[in-house]
């Protein structure tokens, strides 16, 4: 979801790792799998998904919201790639494009400060990065797609991103982090809502980028919704 439309290397996208980690998912059944790659020619054929995909409506559900958190699980059971995502680089390189736009700049810089400081946990797993209902598809099972942005990475930044994109509220946060956790306590609440912040810093960055090349009234009222949230 990081990439803008006209500024494609603004997230630093590994197409060998995508690959990788989209073949393990691939047989691990939590992926299409891969039918033919060229890394080198920038072809990546994978199997159509029959299937329902989500939308934001599915995670009102709280049988939906374990599902969602045993597919995490699987997600996170893969093998380590060896390459961890560097949010603070795109949060940067976020920044520099806004740059060239005074009215967006001030808050980017804001953005890029809550990405830095946030710290690393020795806790990396495999992870998605990118868990919105549009890549969650259900065909008999639930599967996940676009996996460009794959890499090793805090666990709880994909339930961050699920809870900061589709805004679910407290209860279902917590329903989501008990059933992926096996119980909740304050570490992990506090660690979760500092990934929340997070993701929500980088939504901000990857929506301004957006904003610029397609402006329109919903997306200048989420990213003034997010301002506020970021807080």
């Amino acid at each position: 979801m990081y990439e803008p439309a006209d500024h494609s290397d603004t997230f630093d996208v590994d197409r060998s790792c995508e690959l990788t980690i989209l073949e393990m998912a691939g047989e691990a059944g939590i992926a299409p799998a891969v039918l033919y790659a060229d890394v080198d020619a920038g072809i990546l054929v994978t199997e159509y998904l029959r299937g329902k995909p989500w939308q934001e409506s599915d995670l009102e559900s709280s049988e939906n919201i374990e599902a969602l958190a045993k597919l995490l699980q699987l997600v996170h059971a893969l093998p380590l790639c060896c390459s961890r995502v560097d949010l603070t680089g795109s949060a940067e390189k976020y920044e520099a494009y806004l740059k060239k736009y005074h009215g967006l700049h001030a808050f980017a810089s804001t953005c890029v400060r809550i990405v830095s400081e946030s710290p690393i946990h020795e806790s990396v797993a495999c992870c998605h990065n990118d868990i919105v209902a549009a890549n969650i598809i259900d065909s008999g099972a639930l599967k996940l797609i676009d996996w460009e942005y794959a890499r090793d990475n805090d666990p709880l930044f994909d339930l961050a991103s699920a809870i900061g994109f589709h805004n679910l509220d407290e209860g279902r946060q917590q329903m989501l982090l008990s059933a992926y956790a096996g119980g909740t306590n304050s570490e992990l609440k506090e660690r979760l809502a500092k990934q929340v912040r997070v993701f929500d810093a980088i939504q901000w960055l990857w929506l301004a980028t957006r904003h610029l090349v397609s402006p329109h009234r919903e997306q200048a009222r989420r990213l003034e919704e997010l301002q506020m949230r970021i807080r």
